[in-house]
C-alpha cells in the first residue's frame, strides 16, 4: 500500500490540523520532496511538531522518511489523481449525474485496490479455501454484499452460514470451532455483542478475516487477515453507493482468486452455469 493511499484511508480519524496536512500532501504530492518539515508547517499553517507527529502516525520515523515515500508513490503513478480517499476524488464539479456516478465508483474501486496488498488477499483466500465451514457476518448495508458472497461460495460447494439476523448470527458463531472461519464485513467495526462472539470464536481456534474501513476499529484487532474497503462519501453524499461498490469489488476479487486456484471450484461453477442456462 502506498503512503498516499494510507493517507487517504486515514482521513476520517485525523484531527483538524492533521486533515490540513493530509489535504496539502494529497493536493501537491509532486512538491513535497522540496519541503522541510518547517517549510511544510508554514505552508499548511500548523506547527513543525504537528508535521513530525503526522509522519509518525503513518508509521514513519519522521518527515524525511514520509516525504521520500510520497515521492516514490508519486513516481509509481499514485498521486496523479487528487482523490479524497473515499471514492469521490477527481470528480468533475460540472459532471452530469451519470458522469458523477461513474467517476465516484471508478475512484472507489481505485482506492480500494490501492489499500489491499496481494499478500493479504492471498492469505485471506488460504483461510477461506481451507475452512470446513465459513460464517459470513455483516451488519446494515454490508449484509447485501455478504449475501452475494455466500451465494457465490455455495455454488462451488462451500459450506456457508450467512444469517442476517443478529440473534442467529451470534447463535451460529457459538457452533464454530477449529477448522472453521469467519468472514466479517463491517463499515464501522462497532458492534459490541458481535465483537464478544468473535472473540470467543477466536479462542476456539476459528480463523477470522475482516473487511472493514482502514480506520482503527475493534474488529481489525481480532483478524488473522485484515482487508479494507472505503466508505464515507466526502464531498458528494453517496456513502451507501461508495461502500457497496468497494465491498462488492473485494468480494468479487476474493471469489475470482478462489476460482483461479481451485480447479474443482471452477468445474462446479461451470456445471452450475449450465444448470441455470438450461432451466
Amino acid at each position: 500500500m502506498s503512503c498516499l493511499a494510507k493517507i487517504r484511508a486515514f482521513q476520517d480519524e485525523l484531527s483538524p490540523n492533521e486533515k490540513k496536512i493530509a489535504r496539502f500532501i494529497l493536493d501537491n504530492p509532486a512538491l513535497i520532496r522540496d519541503y522541510s518539515s518547517q517549510s511544510l508547517a508554514h505552508a499548511v499553517g500548523v506547527s513543525q511538531s504537528s508535521i513530525v507527529k503526522f509522519s509518525q502516525k503513518l508509521g514513519f520515523r519522521g518527515f524525511t522518511d514520509l516525504k521520500l515515500a510520497i515521492h516514490e508513490a508519486f513516481l509509481t503513478g499514485d498521486g496523479h489523481d487528487n482523490g479524497d480517499g473515499n471514492g469521490n476524488g477527481g470528480v468533475d464539479d460540472d459532471a452530469s449525474v451519470a458522469e458523477l456516478l461513474y467517476q465516484t465508483k471508478q475512484q472507489a474501486l481505485l482506492n480500494t485496490m490501492q489499500l489491499n496488498e496481494e499478500k493479504q488477499l492471498e492469505a485471506a483466500v488460504d483461510i477461506l479455501e481451507k475452512a470446513q465451514r465459513t460464517q459470513i457476518i455483516a451488519m446494515g448495508w454490508s449484509a447485501l454484499a455478504a449475501r452475494h458472497f455466500a451465494s457465490m461460495l455455495s455454488q462451488i460447494g462451500r459450506a456457508v452460514i450467512a444469517e442476517t439476523d443478529a440473534y442467529f448470527q451470534l447463535s451460529s458463531v457459538a457452533t464454530l470451532g477449529k477448522g472453521d472461519a469467519i468472514f466479517l464485513v463491517s463499515l464501522t467495526g462497532q458492534a459490541p455483542r458481535t465483537l464478544e462472539a468473535v472473540k470467543k470464536a477466536r479462542r476456539a481456534g476459528v480463523k477470522v478475516v475482516t473487511l472493514t474501513t482502514y480506520s482503527a476499529n475493534p474488529f481489525r484487532s481480532l483478524a488473522d487477515v485484515q482487508l479494507y474497503s472505503v466508505s464515507t462519501a466526502g464531498k458528494y453524499e453517496l456513502p451507501q453507493i461508495v461502500s457497496m461498490t468497494s465491498q462488492q469489488y473485494m468480494i468479487d476479487l476474493l471469489f475470482k482468486l478462489i476460482i483461479r486456484r481451485n480447479r474443482k471450484a471452477k468445474e462446479l461453477l461451470a456445471l452450475n452455469r449450465q444448470d441455470v442456462e438450461s432451466f
